[in-house]
């Protein structure tokens, strides 16, 4: 069999893996095996029994847990013949190797926060990203065959830079069916995700030195767009339970100019609390009056759980200060790098010449998504992952409050996919947070959300782990407090 592996004599040892269960165990044992060259790409392993035996576990637990490395990728079934490691690994294994062969010959620069690579073993749950295995699969490959069974020659040839039309359109009616207004689809612009849609907005907007005002508790991987760009500075504004504190940001606008508000109003990240009325009524007449343009990140705000979604700005702006941002990817999947913009129509055709060097787009996967929307199929899957994200929140902060609700002040959110959690008095909450990653979970320190001093918080998302592993990140958040004093 061509690219296979005759099975070798195979020694594993069960991880350790405190808190974990032992279908994490089996899970992180194998990986381990593969980012070791124990078990290499296209070797065969043992039947699930042999497996079991090997590791001294049940057959019961290995079996989701190579259904779980295939959903990963680092395990390929083929009937009759059995399970092998996958000849092409995920990603982080191939980032984990070429680290480590390769060095760096010139200055990097100093402002940045280096990017973590992935761990398969650690539960990460330092922000809240919608669940990969809940992506409606089926759905989008039966798009993209239609797709490209009916108009293959025109999705496989250039792209327009403003995006597939089809697309557009779409994006135009689901942005105006969701928000209660009219929406052209010459106003819209689709992107590679919201990332790219910020980077875009950053080289068009700023070609000299401005002030851009940003919430703190924030978003840091939108401050390193900003601060990339070289000659920005950014100015926190402070967040509290009605979200951006208006009063903070008409002192920020009296000290002298600000271009530019870059705000998560619907579902603040990282505290999840929703902009009130009249903060956004007030937040729009400064914007107006000091003629500042707000770039709305509409960041978690259709994830609402029983209360109504939140009004966004882009409904209630009546003076063109508001640039939308929406994410497809965090409704459907984040391997699915696709966004939009919703702008004043002056500033399209400036957009589109900075993007049209960098970005044709993906004609094939912009129809494809197109139809999920047009045919009901986006809605449907929201509403499905919103009921299982809506229960993981309820398990988590159940959890949460019955192991150490002294130590932490959980407030359950209306809406979004993390929790905002903030530390007891007393709580030495960086070495607690230290020690979790010790333990396998991962979760951000308070420096990440903020700019100056922290506040003892952090985010904990809950979406994109099962039951069972919220629970198991619970067991491991209780024992680093233990052994964190």
């Amino acid at each position: 069999m061509t690219g296979r592996l005759r099975p070798e004599p195979l020694r594993l040892t069960l991880e350790a893996g405190p808190g974990a269960t032992l279908v994490q165990r089996v899970v992180q044992t194998v990986i381990k095996a593969i980012l070791e060259g124990r078990l290499r790409p296209g070797t065969v392993l043992p039947g699930s029994r042999a497996l079991a035996t090997l590791l001294g576990v049940n057959r019961h637990t290995v079996i989701p847990a190579l259904n779980e490395l295939v959903d990963q990728g680092w395990l390929v079934t083929e009937p009759s013949r059995g399970t092998f490691v996958a000849l092409e690994l995920p990603s982080q294994a191939r980032t984990v190797a070429s680290a480590r062969e390769t060095g760096v010959g010139f200055d990097l620069p100093s402002f940045l926060l280096p990017a973590s690579v992935p761990d398969p073993t650690t539960l990460f749950l330092a922000d809240g990203t919608p669940d990969p295995r809940l992506a409606p699969a089926q759905e989008l490959s039966r798009a993209y065959q239609r797709a490209l069974r009916h108009h293959a020659p025109a999705l496989l040839r250039g792209q327009d830079p403003l995006g597939h039309p089809i697309l557009r359109e779409a994006v135009a009616g689901w942005v105006g069916e969701r928000h209660g207004l009219a929406v052209s689809p010459d106003r819209v612009l689709i992107t590679r995700g919201s990332r790219a849609a910020l980077a875009m907005l950053v080289a068009t907007l700023f070609r000299k030195q401005a002030v851009v005002g940003v919430e703190s508790p924030g978003n840091r991987a939108a401050w390193d767009i900003f601060l990339a760009a070289g000659h920005l500075t950014l100015r926190p504004l402070p967040v509290d339970a009605e979200g951006l504190d208006t009063e903070a940001l008409a002192a920020l606008l009296a000290q002298g100019p600000v271009r530019l508000l870059y705000l998560t109003p619907r579902r603040q990240f990282p505290t999840a609390v929703s902009l009130s009325r009249p903060r956004a009524e007030a937040l729009l007449a400064l914007a107006a009056s000091h003629r500042v343009a707000i770039l709305e990140d509409d960041y978690d705000g259709e994830f609402a759980y029983g209360d109504p979604r939140p009004e966004s700005l882009l409904a209630l702006d009546r003076t063109g200060q508001v640039i939308h941002l929406g994410s497809l990817s965090r409704l459907l999947t984040p391997g699915l790098r696709l966004g939009y913009l919703v702008v004043p129509a002056a500033l399209v055709p400036l957009l589109a010449r900075i993007k049209r060097p960098q970005d044709l787009g993906d004609a094939p996967t912009e129809r494809a998504v197109a139809d999920l929307i047009r045919d009901g199929e986006l809605g449907a899957h929201l509403r499905r992952t919103r009921r299982i994200y809506e229960g993981r929140r309820d398990l988590l902060c159940g959890r949460l409050q019955e192991e150490l609700g002294g130590q932490l002040e959980v407030a359950v959110p209306t809406g979004g996919l993390g929790l905002w959690l903030r530390a007891a008095p007393g709580v030495d909450l960086a070495a607690w947070l230290r020690r979790a990653r010790d333990l396998g979970l991962r979760l951000h320190p308070p420096d990440q959300f903020f700019l100056g001093e922290p506040a003892p918080a952090f985010r904990m998302g809950f979406s994109q782990a099962t039951e069972e592993e919220l629970a198991s990140a619970v067991t491991r958040l209780k024992a680093a407090l233990g052994r964190s004093r």
